[in-house]
């Protein structure tokens, strides 16, 4: 990656005076019943008033359909037909959250970037705050979850979720930000440029760097429809962003088992001296130590193989080489926005 110079730093600052071309990657996934009001708040945030003082002079919706099962594919491309600023990526089969939104980005050729739900928890009202922050010179624009209107026990799972990214992880990933967020286009193509297959967008994002700051903001509650994130699905977004993210755990398991180990040895040194010179009869504090130290290595050895089992399982995807995703069909206007 080529370094700026304070020129260049200057110049690039100096070229997002100019209006600007801005995509929004939306994942969708049975979403039929908030599609209606994500049309109706896409066409508010983003009228050409709107649009004007933002310096924004084109906008495109690049929505991700990811294998749904309801109408959400045809109610996208009636608002198609009826003249949205959008195209329609519908994808073979459910790949998950974390693909479509990779498959978004991979369509995205705008001079800016951002990445929402189609819930409508992510404001695409803040998306003018961020195009600000852009143009006073970041690369990356992320939202910080403030407060989220939530049951207390998902509030409770993603905050351990981003304690744990931030505790096992060398990067420095941000805090309680999720994939809402706006990227420059240089970003968005470094990130097309990784060549992972299994990609978590998040973490890709803090890796490549650039100047990055985030935007806070109370996340609400889905206006619309069932939330799509299972324990299932959030335990796989755990361990999948943990797993992407650092080789840390793999060095804990080291550490583990090295201490377990050294623990036996000692206890056996002792054992062993007791028997050879202590007149005391019987063993048994010792046998009950020994009991006990044998019961936590069982518990250290299932911890090692499940930390290795999820880095082996990924590093078998990975070297298939098999596509994020697959593409059956592309839904889009016959003049594409960023032409107008």
């Amino acid at each position: 990656m080529q370094a700026t110079t304070p020129a260049q730093g200057s110049s690039a600052r100096a070229d997002r005076s100019r209006p600007v071309s801005l995509d929004l990657v939306i994942p969708v996934w049975n979403e039929e019943d908030v599609l209606a009001l994500l049309f109706t708040r896409l066409a508010e945030a983003f009228s050409p008033e709107r649009c004007a003082a933002s310096g924004i002079r084109s906008v495109r919706y690049v929505l991700v359909d990811d294998g749904s099962q309801d109408r959400t594919a045809e109610i996208v491309r009636a608002e198609i037909d009826r003249g949205a600023p959008a195209i329609l990526l519908r994808l073979s089969r459910n790949f998950g959250h974390q693909a479509a939104v990779s498959a978004g980005l991979d369509q995205a050729t705008a001079d800016v970037v951002a990445v929402i739900d189609a819930d409508l928890q992510d404001p695409p009202e803040l998306v003018h705050e961020m195009t600000a922050a852009w143009r006073a010179g970041h690369d990356v624009v992320y939202g910080v979850r403030r407060r989220r209107k939530e049951n207390v026990l998902k509030v409770a799972g993603y905050w351990a979720f981003y304690r744990l990214i931030a505790l096992l992880s060398d990067l420095k990933v941000p805090l309680d930000g999720g994939d809402f967020g706006l990227m420059d286009q240089r970003v968005v193509s470094a990130l097309r440029a990784l060549p992972e297959t299994l990609r978590f967008p998040r973490v890709l994002r803090a890796w490549v760097g650039f100047r990055q700051t985030g935007v806070e903001y109370d996340r609400p509650e889905r206006q619309a429809g069932r939330t799509k994130y299972t324990l299932r699905r959030l335990y796989r977004l755990a361990t999948d962003g943990v797993a992407s993210s650092s080789v840390r755990p793999l060095q804990l398991a080291q550490v583990f088992s090295f201490s377990y180990f050294v623990l036996m040895f000692v206890l056996g040194a002792v054992i062993l001296r007791r028997l050879l010179f202590s007149d005391a009869p019987g063993l048994p504090p010792s046998l009950l130590v020994t009991y006990l130290l044998i019961a936590s290595g069982s518990f250290v050895q299932a911890l090692c193989l499940y930390i290795l089992g999820a880095y082996v399982g990924r590093t078998y995807l990975e070297v298939k080489r098999r596509p994020a995703y697959l593409v059956m069909e592309t839904v889009a206007p016959v003049r594409d926005a960023h032409d107008r």
